[in-house]
């Protein structure tokens, strides 16, 4: 206990006073401000760079090109402003980001569908993201997409923006952000590294034995002789809207430009094109659902089934969803087309005509 205390005693006297020691163990800040080594903290603004890397990734970007007649690109960065930065010491890169993000899009509709055609209609819109922010990199960031006006072409545009642009848009963010992460200004543009990919990937062991093949799930099987034929369409309308023009007798008419009856119940008959399409309602559900046993007249006796669903993912922006099961391999007269007929005629004499006539597609 004695030489204890007495080592403790001769520590304090010997122990250097504030502001003194060996000169060796003291970090100096040199006069010519050179950080040796990288021992100081460095801290490196990359909000100039950020907002040049993030325009020359979408200026311009395309997002549609022709689908329903119409193509949509971003137009441009409008802001990025926050904060983005990287700290260094001693060779260890550390990103810092708080950033909002806007950009216009731009959407045109052109004649017959051509990307040379001219422009019969446009819209335009804002993409706000409004905090990418390190805090949150597990995260994807909050894509709002907005119109700058009300109407059925807007509609339409938004609705493209927000199922194809968010995906491209989130891609565009994530290649700023691994070069962000790879150093920013100090990497060359699109030279960062995949962020899906290890940065050093192990050696390949022996491959093990290949496991037994997973059974396959088992599979709606389908009548013998007959095909399934699936089918999506999008409307600029309410399902509502929709629903009753294929359920009215006198609009049905309208864009058939032919004779048609229809008795709106469950059971009630049905034709359309002067009888070459005859059916019955098995079940109609306001804006929601209606299928339908359903053939054409050179079937014979064989009645497919059809069932057609409605979404609407945005006001205004009705998705249609056709199945119909029991298509016949042939007609009673022994053609093979049957199929192609039918998905013919839903795409070009009901859903194209439906559209032109009430107005719901470009």
């Amino acid at each position: 206990f004695l030489f204890t205390s007495l080592l403790s005693l001769h520590t304090l006297v010997v122990m250097a006073k504030i502001g003194e020691g060996d000169d060796r163990w003291i970090v100096q800040e040199r006069n010519d401000g050179t950080n040796v080594h990288g021992w100081h903290w460095q801290e490196k603004d990359c909000l100039p760079w950020s907002k040049h890397r993030l325009e020359t990734l979408f200026d311009g970007l395309p997002v549609v090109q022709g689908e329903s007649c119409t193509w949509i690109k971003i137009g441009k960065v409008l802001s990025v402003t926050g904060e983005a930065f990287i700290n260094t010491r001693k060779g260890k890169k550390i990103p810092g980001y708080e950033v909002e993000v806007k950009m216009s899009w731009e959407g045109e509709v052109r004649e017959g569908g051509k990307e040379d055609g001219s422009v019969i209609s446009s819209a335009n819109g804002e993409v706000h993201l409004p905090y990418i922010a390190d805090e949150n990199a597990d995260e994807d960031p909050e894509i709002r997409i907005t119109t700058a006006k009300d109407g059925p072409l807007f509609a339409k545009c938004r609705d493209f923006m927000v199922d194809k642009g968010r995906k491209i848009v989130l891609e565009k963010v994530k290649t700023w952000l691994n070069e962000l992460h790879s150093g920013g200004p100090s990497v060359p543009e699109g030279a960062a590294p995949d962020a899906t990919k290890p940065a050093n990937p192990k050696p390949a062991a022996a491959a093990p034995a290949a496991p037994s093949p997973a059974p396959k799930p088992k599979e709606e099987k389908e009548e013998k002789g007959t095909r399934t034929l699936k089918l999506t369409e999008k409307f600029i309308c309410r399902p509502a809207d929709i629903f009753d023009v294929y359920t009215n007798q006198n609009r049905i008419m309208a864009f058939t430009q032919s004779p048609a009856t229809f008795e709106p119940t469950v059971g009630g008959k049905f034709s359309m094109f002067d009888g070459s399409v005859i059916g019955e309602n098995v079940e109609l559900v306001p804006g929601e659902k209606i299928v339908q046993k359903w053939k054409f007249s050179n079937w014979g006796d064989k009645y497919s089934t059809v069932t057609i669903t409605f979404k609407e993912p945005n006001p205004g922006n009705t998705i249609l969803t056709l199945v119909q099961k029991g298509i016949p391999d042939e007609d009673q007269f022994g053609n093979h087309n049957v199929l192609d007929q039918t998905e013919n005629g839903w795409n070009n004499l009901i859903f194209g005509r439906i559209k032109q006539v009430f107005g719901f597609g470009c």
